[in-house]
């Protein structure tokens, strides 16, 4: 109870982090440097072990950011649902899948250490391209948690008007299509990389960005007391 009145005072500037979070997550998303390039381009097996014997620490690197990444958006996540003073199976949905993606993505790090080590060994050949594999392949594996956060998250806000009604539509298509962009991409060329890929990473900045932008220039949307009711109902 006494962290619910906390957040209930202090509603305005939780919103204003997240707005914060979500904004320094786009902006580090989008600086150059990403190595994920080589990830997704047709080479052989000699470029791939050539590749991660040279660049052992610039792989360990975006393995953490990537998980640091990751965690930003989940904290994102839960901060909207302690705007919205959020309750209920929405609530928990969001916090639980949002966990998830972490969790993910903080393996998908580990996975990248890993290839980092494997480059430093002699005669590491067949385990350096396994996980080269392995590391790419985990790149698809957190678009349908990512997509079940942002779905509920919208759902309750939309139940609790905490944000504007254009932002919840918005969030609910581009939760809906990350539910939905690898049972399309697998259905396309039965391969988990293609085109739906690049779609989901551009529309989950732009709901992010977007969201954040708002919380930013206005962190309180509506009759607050109505919002906490209809969210704990």
């Amino acid at each position: 109870m006494e962290d619910s009145r906390w957040e209930q005072s202090h509603r305005p500037l939780i919103a204003r982090i997240a707005g914060a979070l979500g904004i320094a997550f786009v902006v580090i998303t989008l600086l150059p440097g990403n190595l994920g390039g080589l990830l997704f381009d047709n080479v052989s097996t000699q470029q791939i072990l050539d590749w991660v014997k040279h660049n052992g620490t610039a792989i360990t690197l975006d393995g953490f950011i990537g998980g640091l990444t990751a965690s930003m958006v989940a904290v994102f996540a839960v901060l909207l649902v302690a705007v919205m003073a959020g309750r209920g199976l929405f609530a928990r949905l969001t916090v639980a899948s949002a966990a998830a993606f972490m969790a993910i993505n903080w393996a998908h790090a580990g996975v990248s250490f890993a290839l980092a080590d494997a480059g430093q060994r002699l005669d590491a050949d067949a385990g350096i391209v396994a996980l080269f594999s392995l590391t790419k392949a985990m790149t698809f594996a957190d678009g349908f948690v990512f997509g079940l956060a942002v779905l509920a998250v919208s759902l309750l806000a939309m139940r609790s008007h905490a944000l504007p009604t254009l932002i919840v539509w918005l969030g609910l298509v581009v939760g809906s299509y990350h539910l939905v962009a690898l049972p399309i991409q697998l259905a396309i060329n039965g391969s988990a990389s293609g085109v739906t890929g690049p779609i989901s990473v551009v529309t989950s900045l732009l709901w992010i960005l977007a969201t954040s932008a708002i919380l930013l220039v206005k962190p309180v949307w509506g009759d607050q007391r109505i919002s906490a009711r209809a969210a704990a109902s």
